[in-house]
């Protein structure tokens, strides 16, 4: 799939310039005639006698049209494009859910037994791989899939999230409470009225996340940068916030008792 997408792109881009290039030559050729015209006075023009302006007016039409040819191939590729990513996005979530579903119900994938490690090692893979190939919309399937199958849950996690990519993620009203995600990035994440009670946020990258109205209560947030996060009317009782770098975060109307 990766792969005709990249090969269709290229010959699109190669279209493209075609196009702009030889849209351009035209528009030069026809400036060249247009002045030559005009200082001879080629009475075959029609033009015979009028000023320069009135040969310009000859390169209006010709502008227009390869201006709004290019305006349009532009869109039309561009549109194009979001719809390929949009269906390749949902083909790999789709794809790694299956997979994982498999794991779950041939592989034992939930049992913690030191033989089915390799099983555990293969889930995080394909989890840490599906993760950067997702947009900040998809990326919450992922999680809710995790949680729910009970394979994220703290203090008995079946994969380890460990540098997970959650960048940008969009997990406003989520319900995570419990969950492992320590020492991932959720740079600029959405977790707004987000269910983060009892979660294992130690050492996370929260920079710039949107918290505001999340519930914190009881989770831990040792070590975690929080550099530049909103925490605007956040629940925060009893959070661990050992070592967290709160670096202009915005507290403000925080519940910190």
């Amino acid at each position: 799939m990766i792969a005709r997408f990249r090969s269709w792109w290229k010959n699109t881009s190669k279209t493209l310039d075609a196009v702009i290039i030889s849209s351009l030559v035209i528009l030069l050729v026809l400036l060249v005639l247009i002045i030559l015209g005009y200082i001879f006075n080629w009475s075959w023009t029609g033009l015979h006698g009028r000023t320069l302006y009135d040969w310009l007016q000859l390169l209006i039409i010709p502008a227009v049209l390869a201006v709004g040819g290019y305006l349009f191939n532009y869109t039309t590729g561009r549109t194009e494009r979001e719809v390929a990513s949009n269906r390749q996005q949902e083909e790999a979530l789709q794809a790694y859910i299956d997979s994982m579903s498999e794991l779950l119900l041939k592989e034992h994938l939930g049992e913690l037994r030191p033989e089915f490690e390799n099983v555990r090692q293969v889930a995080r893979v394909r989890t840490l791989t599906v993760l950067p190939r997702l947009d900040g919309r998809r990326k919450p399937s992922v999680l809710q899939f995790l949680h729910e199958s009970g394979l994220i849950k703290k203090g008995a996690k079946v994969v380890d999230l460990t540098g997970a990519n959650l960048r940008g993620a969009d997990l406003s009203l989520a319900y995570l409470s419990k969950a492992d995600l320590s020492q991932t990035s959720l740079v600029g994440a959405d977790l707004r009225i987000a269910n983060l009670s009892e979660a294992d946020l130690s050492g996370t990258g929260l920079p710039r996340a949107n918290l505001s109205d999340a519930n914190l209560s009881e989770a831990d947030l040792s070590g975690a940068y929080l550099k530049e996060a909103h925490l605007l009317e956040a629940i925060l009782t009893n959070v661990n916030l050992i070592e967290a770098n709160l670096l202009e975060a915005n507290l403000s109307g925080a519940n910190l008792s």
